[in-house]
């Protein structure tokens, strides 16, 4: 079948896979317990508030049942407490939901799914493969989740063949993988976190309902003009566009994301497809913070099950994104600190007591964690934040100075109209008014501490993920205010005001270009882009390769393709069994830079060098593989006097051929 149609349904058998196990058990949680006002909701808002739920609390009890018990359990457990949502769930439809208003809703989620494919599948010509630009994390994303599916939790470290398990946040993960194992054949790593992404859109909105209600800051407006603009705003991006015509002038070449030019701040729909488990991170988040803020108002609700809700909401926080869980840790201790000043007792006890209940659930995960890092360097360093348009500009010192002195100006570049929109919502609305409930106070919290978080904090480990990731939090209670702003000053036509309205556009074309560059960056003439996808043709003959072997091969056996590229993506997004070292940046899960740098230095000649059979099975035995996957543009290939051309392959196509190590010797070069 083309690779385009099947991951086309691939994407839509785990999206639709996602009612029962994400949707419904997070309409029982709601049900039962009415966190959030969630049995006075009507039909959609329910529907979009499950979605949240089940992303911000089902993480950890998976993760914990998937370690106790395997993926089945977990499974099982999914659809027992969905079944439980069924019934209510059934009954509201029936009873309130109009075909005709349900038809804009049901579009806006075709449409959603349509973007999600559009930036995670392949698209096969019949010749070659083309990827997308989203392989560069697709990669980790398809490889961790097949892991969890193999050999459970914690997970095997995916890029490199090692005894210890990996050391990486992997609670999102382990909902794509109960996907992929309920999918079966129609669904892998890939198109399971193509699913997922996609509930983490349905979600993100349903956090935002909660917390425009919560807040009082549009009690007066209807919900239709509320959502209109909501989902006006989502689709914007910063100013970045700006930067890519700038990078066009100064070098001719048109960079194919736009957040590449400066320190990220993602828009939403490129977070969702790029790095949706942040993004359900921040949900986890704010669901814990939001429950916590309901109780602090006077909801009347048991104060135990605030507490365990609140600390599972943490809990599954701290193993979806580290980064963001430390922004979040960070907004609860400035809270407690404010709740003890005041002397409300009760309030700060909950949120104590709910973050011993987050410890103690995440105890196994952090615990693994910390384990399972071969390198115990800094994994946080004091910078101020970079800022692209003056890099390299002045010495280190004199950088330092002008980071930040601009650094108001590179935040306001990065949000763009959400910046403006957060500006406009603190000159018209007061303070105490935006203050009056307890969830408005924490829009402000929140905001304040992952802004300092990523504007002086970044993280060590290959990239700054903190300073790209902890702004979430910031980007939620900014969307919030400039929803809350547009809707006092628009009218009720939302007309925009000529600022805003300019900044939107902006938005939308950063956002846009973004997304075209996914598709097009080949043709962007980057030349360090030269390696991705540069031959569609070996592409996909490797991904019907590593399909032949992930059905005809040992799963336990390693294979081994060459790793000489900065970055190498085929095996993790198709294939099914280890291997040993994937590229240069094989440490992301927590080898050793010294592990890996060793095992590069002993496998990488085998695909460049001109070596004989022996010399070959001798280093690949050295390093733990089993197989080798050679293609006609590694060295050897051309030689045919080589050991690519001795022996019987396990397989062989024009382009691509999988050789036993063991049947490889006798001096053939």
């Amino acid at each position: 079948m083309n690779a385009s149609l099947t991951d086309a349904c691939g994407v839509l058998v785990a999206t639709l896979l996602g009612v029962p196990l994400i949707l419904l058990p997070g309409y029982a949680v709601g049900s039962l317990t009415g966190i959030l006002g969630f049995r006075a909701l009507g039909t959609g808002d329910r529907l979009l508030c499950a979605a949240t739920l089940g992303l911000g609390l089902l993480p950890i009890l998976d993760s914990l049942l998937v370690q106790a018990a395997g993926i089945p359990v977990a499974v099982l457990a999914n659809v027992g407490l969905g079944l439980a949502g069924l019934a209510p769930a059934v009954r509201a439809c029936r009873s309130r939901i109009d075909l005709a208003t349900a038809a804009g809703p049901l579009a806006l989620m075709l449409l959603w799914l349509g973007i999600v494919a559009y930036a995670l599948i392949d698209i096969d010509t019949g010749t070659g493969l083309y990827q997308p630009v989203t392989v560069i994390d697709l990669v980790k994303h398809a490889s961790l989740t097949r892991t969890i599916v193999e050999a459970g939790l914690p997970p095997l470290d995916p890029f490199f063949a090692r005894p210890e398990r990996a050391g990486y946040y992997y609670f999102f993960y382990t909902l794509c993988a109960l996907v992929d194992w309920a999918g079966g054949a129609l669904v892998d790593g890939r198109t399971a976190f193509a699913g997922m992404a996609f509930w983490t859109g349905i979600g993100l909105l349903g956090l935002l309902d909660r917390l425009l209600a919560a807040t009082g800051l549009v009690r007066e407006t209807s919900r239709r003009r509320v959502r209109l603009a909501t989902l006006l705003l989502l689709p914007a991006g910063g100013l970045d566009i700006l930067l890519v015509v700038r990078n066009r002038i100064e070098t001719g070449l048109w960079i194919p994301m736009p957040e590449w030019l400066n320190e990220q701040v993602l828009n939403w729909p490129g977070s969702q497809v790029w790095v949706p488990h942040h993004v359900a991170g921040a949900i986890a988040g704010w669901l814990g913070l939001l429950a916590l803020a309901e109780a602090a108002d006077g909801q009347r609700r048991a104060p135990g099950a605030t507490v365990i809700m609140a600390g599972t909401a943490f809990a599954a926080c701290a193993g979806l994104s580290v980064w963001v869980c430390l922004g979040t840790v960070a907004a609860a201790g400035t809270w407690l600190a404010l709740l003890a000043i005041e002397r409300r007792w009760r309030e700060a006890g909950r949120l104590v007591a709910s973050g011993l209940v987050a410890a103690l659930l995440a105890a196994p995960y952090l615990s693994g964690l910390l384990a399972s890092r071969s390198e115990a360097g800094q994994a946080i360093v004091f910078a101020v934040r970079s800022f692209g348009p003056i890099e390299g500009m002045a010495d280190s010192w004199v950088l330092t100075l002008l980071r930040l002195i601009l650094l108001p100006l590179n935040y306001y570049l990065a949000f763009g109209v959400f910046a403006a929109g957060a500006f406009l919502f603190w000159r018209i609305v007061p303070r105490r008014e935006a203050h009056a409930r307890e969830a408005g106070r924490l829009l402000t919290i929140v905001a304040v501490t992952s802004l300092l978080i990523g504007g002086f904090l970044r993280s060590a480990i290959l990239y700054n993920d903190l300073g790209w990731r902890v702004v979430l939090l910031a980007q939620v209670a900014t969307l919030v205010w400039t929803v809350a702003a547009l809707i006092r000053v628009a009218g009720e036509r939302l007309r925009l005001p000529g600022l805003i309205a300019a900044l939107l556009l902006l938005g939308y074309a950063t956002t846009l270009y973004g997304f075209a560059g996914m598709r097009a960056y080949p043709a962007s003439g980057v030349p360090s882009f030269a390696f991705l996808n540069g031959r569609p043709d070996i592409d996909r003959a490797l991904r019907t390769a590593y399909t032949w072997a992930g059905t005809h091969l040992p799963r336990t056996r390693v294979l081994q393709h060459a790793p000489g590229a900065p970055r190498v993506f085929d095996f993790g997004l198709y294939g099914g069994q280890p291997v040993g070292v994937a590229d240069r940046e094989a440490r992301l899960f927590g080898a050793s830079q010294a592990a890996v740098a060793e095992r590069l230095a002993q496998v990488e000649p085998i695909f460049r060098d001109a070596l004989d059979g022996d010399d070959v099975r001798r280093r690949a035995t050295a390093a733990g593989i089993d197989t080798l996957v050679v293609t006609a543009q590694d060295a050897p290939w051309a030689n045919p006097d080589s050991w690519v051309w001795h022996g019987r392959p396990l397989y062989a196509s024009p382009l691509v051929r999988i050789l036993a190590v063991d049947d490889l010797g006798g001096g053939a070069r």
